[in-house]
């Protein structure tokens, strides 16, 4: 375990930062940075639409319920302790980085549901679609390349098999803190209740999500808003350790005692990516599935699902650490945020219970969709090795992990999520970068032809005639 934990390491020091970077500068000169010059589009078709339920096109599920599924995978535990970790040991610079992250995590995530909705295919029985980077794989690269699709579909599937572990994980710290409860028991309590949704499929997973995900991301964001305005005195304060520890690192002193830039950066950029899932492939399982007319207006929702998960709860979620003043007590991960809530709210006793239930709500939902992704990928294997789908068993190992998991060591789960967040995205982003002509193409015929003004106009037109009628 140190030996793959030190391999993870290196790979997200500079070799695969500066990878994801390049990545990234070539997707938004190809797209005309749309994630910047379309924001506002973004916000119109995303956030303006949250909750309307009427859809144009052909797919599967609504956009709506393909973004709060997409969101129950990304807004979890790493917006909690996942930035309590990046924090307490990359110091105060670490959240640059995780701003950075966002701007090349949203051109890459944009581009995954670009090609995943482009490429997607109807199950013939079913009338269902099915989408990810295996089909932009095999229908993009070629059939050549398939043996590249299995292997990504199996390293998807693992992942977020080992992503589940970390849910259980943290949930089970948590309980043990706050009302004592053994973490093999929390580990058996989340199996129970996630067999009653997971064996419902993409529709359990997409009904569960859009009931849970807004109203547990409204609380958590409000109570972080509290105690940042709070304390808003501190902010040219707080603002200056950001952004110049982003470059030289930080004093060595309490929590974070001799870190780097480097640090600063491989925590920004790891959490950040373990946060919003942008570059590996996840906006495509999902979005690629979606009702929709074009795949770049559905790419706006990956921008959305980047935007809301990295610069607002990430954000909020660094910002309440830095503002309580809690940095130098020795602490990270989850222990880190949750004293820093209990420090900024009124009483300690509400900060300690709203983390606690936070990290329940989004622990929870995000097991569901990682063992959604891990049926998706691991299934799509076997239906190509054997004919034959094992969606039944493999969601019961899933129930089994998290189990595992939630007695598992801390730093065990987080170094293989490390690890395996770093195999599929070598695996995935190359793939991306030689279709970065398709995503331009596809770009702009959707903005530079003026379509999406044209959809706004008859959209526009038919709530006119609806509210007439």
């Amino acid at each position: 375990m140190e030996l793959l934990i030190n391999f993870s390491n290196f790979l997200w020091g500079w070799p695969l930062v500066i990878f994801m970077l390049i990545v990234a500068v070539a997707l938004t000169v190809a797209t005309g940075a749309v994630q910047f010059r379309q924001f506002g589009y973004m916000l119109r078709t995303t956030f303006g639409k949250l909750f309307d339920k009427s859809g144009q096109g052909e797919g599967t599920i609504h956009p709506y319920q393909a973004a709060m599924a997409s969101i129950a995978g990304t807004v979890g535990i790493g917006n909690i302790a996942g930035v309590g970790l990046a924090i307490g040991l990359g110091g105060p610079g670490a959240l640059f980085w995780l701003w950075v992250v966002s701007i090349f995590s949203m051109i890459t995530k944009y581009s995954e549901v670009v090609l995943g909705v482009h490429y997607r295919e109807k199950d013939p029985v079913t009338g269902e679609y099915q989408s990810g980077p295996m089909y932009y794989i095999t229908k993009g690269l070629g059939s050549n390349w398939k043996w590249l699709a299995v292997l990504y579909a199996f390293m998807f599937g693992i992942t977020y098999l080992v992503y589940s572990f970390v849910q259980s994980n943290t949930i089970a710290v948590a309980m043990t803190s706050m009302v004592g409860l053994e973490p093999l028991y929390t580990g058996i309590i989340l199996a129970v209740l996630a067999s009653f949704v997971v064996f419902g499929g993409l529709q359990g997973l997409a009904k569960t999500a859009e009931k849970l995900v807004p109203i547990m991301t409204i609380i958590y964001f409000v109570s972080a808003l509290i105690i940042i305005i709070g304390n808003i005195g501190r902010l040219p304060e707080v603002l200056a350790s950001v952004f110049t520890q982003a470059f030289t690192g930080s004093a060595a002193i309490g929590g974070f005692a001799g870190s780097t830039v480097l640090m600063a950066v491989r925590h920004g950029f790891t959490r950040g990516v373990f946060s919003n899932d942008g570059g590996l492939g996840l906006g495509a399982v999902l979005h690629g599935t979606a009702i929709t007319t074009h795949p770049a207006k559905q790419g706006m929702w990956g921008i959305f699902e980047v935007f809301l998960d990295t610069d607002l709860v990430c954000t909020s979620t660094a910002l309440v650490i830095l503002f309580s003043g809690v940095l130098d007590s020795g602490l990270s991960g989850l222990d880190l945020t949750s004293l820093a809530f209990a420090t900024g709210l009124p009483t300690d006793w509400l900060g300690s219970v709203l983390i606690c239930i936070s990290v329940v709500l989004f622990g929870f939902t995000t097991i569901l969709a990682d063992i959604y992704y891990c049926d998706f990928g691991l299934s799509y294997v076997f239906k190509k090795l054997r004919g034959k789908k094992f969606s039944n068993v493999i969601r019961v190992l899933c129930l089994i992990g998290i189990v595992w998991g939630a007695v598992g060591g801390l730093s065990t789960v987080w170094g293989l999520a490390d690890l395996v967040m770093a195999i599929l995205i070598i695996i995935n982003l190359p793939v991306v970068l030689a279709q970065v002509k398709t995503v331009g193409r596809l770009t702009k015929e959707f903005f530079g032809s003026g379509m999406h003004k044209k959809e706004l106009e008859e959209e526009k037109a038919r709530k006119a005639q609806k509210q007439q009628a």
